[in-house]
């Protein structure tokens, strides 16, 4: 299964509507992954990002929130980008998934993608959040 249908899925239990690009050009990890801010999400000020991925010493973090309502479309547009700069589908991991991008080097580097409810554990609330963790150490065979 491919990354964008792999994250499409996953964002579908979350919602629907028609997405965007923002007006105001804003990049998500800029310096590493480089995803444009779509037009329906934003950058909250507290993430809520969870205790296993706050580490920012082991990953660079980035997260959006968007409606409930419009997330699943606003979901894939963000994994469409992911796919345009060569991430491709790697792992299902607990409560999420990985993109992975090999380098010159033959190292890969590792995107943890994490949906969840926003804010954290409400169920009934009318936003959702993605957490993006890219791992700082690439994961080189040699």
């Amino acid at each position: 299964m491919n990354l964008r249908l792999a994250l499409a899925c996953l964002a579908a239990s979350l919602a629907f509507a028609a997405p965007a690009f923002a007006e105001e050009t804003q990049a998500l990890l800029p310096d590493s992954v480089n995803l444009e801010l779509i037009e329906g999400s934003t950058v909250p000020e507290d993430c809520q990002y969870p205790e296993t991925i706050s580490d920012t010493a082991t990953f660079e973090l980035a997260c959006v929130t968007m409606p409930r309502a419009s997330s699943g479309y606003i979901a894939a547009e963000y994994i469409g980008q992911l796919g345009e700069h060569g991430w491709v589908q790697g792992d299902y991991v607990t409560g999420g998934l990985t993109a992975v991008r090999t380098d010159e080097q033959d190292c890969r580097h590792v995107l943890n993608i994490f949906p969840s409810d926003f804010p954290r554990g409400d169920r009934r609330s009318a936003n959702v959040v993605i957490w993006f963790a890219l791992e700082r150490e690439p994961r080189c065979t040699n």
